[in-house]
């Protein structure tokens, strides 16, 4: 592991960030609307927002493959369109991935395709195999399967191939675009895991973007909600998800253990607000349980 990914790097700042589609021409369209917001390094944030809320033009700004048209967007302090001549460097420091990234797949074998970015880096070739092995292994991909052509995978794997390809650079900074969409429930876990195990191994900085308010409770720490290309909230998961008039109003629903819970409560139910995804409630209603029961016992 490179030390300059295990230490926090991985800050990235948007200060006054605008962009317009179609500048100058009747189709012009304010995208992303003088947005000021700090992805705090060290932790996955969950970006949600409605179709059309912003999330896909703010991620291609963070990775530099739009300028914006004001504003300024830093990464580790250092503003990424400073040098524009640098800005393949940029990737190696901001990782990209897109939806349904498995259709960029085009090397012989899974090995050179994960390989194939770090191999632009540079690196010996001890280096570029370790981090290919242990990319797969992040992704949940066997290493038997390293050798195969990617289109003898199943689209479950080559989903995880394409993500190893790109975490493979070790980027200080991950950005998912809907990393599980057309995913059964057990392919979003396992994809969705593999980035929590990442993430906390590198205590690099990750960014999904998701329609799933199931999978961003379970898996993030903090949330930024989109709404006509601003920044309606953002804060961590007990702060963001238990404003569900917000959520509602920006086009989002809640995690349907949320409307559980407001139901129970509605009930007169004391319950604790951080409660999110269907573990943390079972945890909470056994422990409520036993309580009933010892106190039933103690008459």
């Amino acid at each position: 592991m490179n030390q300059e990914n295990s230490n926090s790097a991985g800050t990235v700042e948007l200060r006054g960030v605008s962009y317009i589609y179609g500048r100058g021409t009747p189709f012009e369209k304010k995208a992303i609307d003088n947005i000021n917001l700090t992805f705090e390094p060290g932790c996955i944030t969950g970006l949600i927002g409605h179709t059309g809320s912003g999330k896909s033009t703010l991620v291609q700004l963070l990775n530099g493959l739009l300028k914006p048209d004001e504003g300024r967007i830093l990464v580790d302090g250092v503003d990424i369109w400073d040098e524009p001549k640098k800005q393949n460097k940029l990737r190696f420091k901001v990782g990209l991935v897109f939806q349904y990234p498995e259709y960029q797949l085009f090397e012989e074998t899974v090995r050179r395709d994960i390989a194939y970015g770090p191999s632009n880096m540079k690196l010996s070739g001890e280096e570029i195999e370790r981090r290919v092995v242990e990319s797969a292994k992040f992704c949940g991909l066997d290493e038997e399967l390293l050798d195969k052509s990617p289109f003898e995978l199943s689209g479950g794997q080559r989903r995880r191939a394409a993500i190893a390809g790109v975490i493979a650079m070790e980027p200080r900074v991950l950005i998912l675009d809907e990393p599980t969409a057309g995913l059964d429930p057990m392919g979003r876990e396992d994809i969705l895991g593999g980035m929590r195990s990442y993430q906390r191994a590198r205590n690099s900085t990750v960014i999904i973007v998701s329609h799933s308010m199931e999978d961003m409770a379970r898996y993030s720490d903090r949330i930024v909600v989109m709404k006509n290309g601003r920044v309606e909230a953002s804060g961590g998961r007990t702060e963001v998800f238990s404003r569900s008039d917000m959520l509602i109003g920006a086009g989002l629903d809640v995690p349907q253990i949320t409307r559980l819970w407001e139901i129970l409560k509605g009930r007169g139910i004391e319950l604790p607000d951080d409660v999110f995804t269907v573990e943390r409630a079972c945890e909470v209603l056994l422990d409520l349980l036993r309580t009933d029961l010892q106190t039933v016992k103690g008459r």
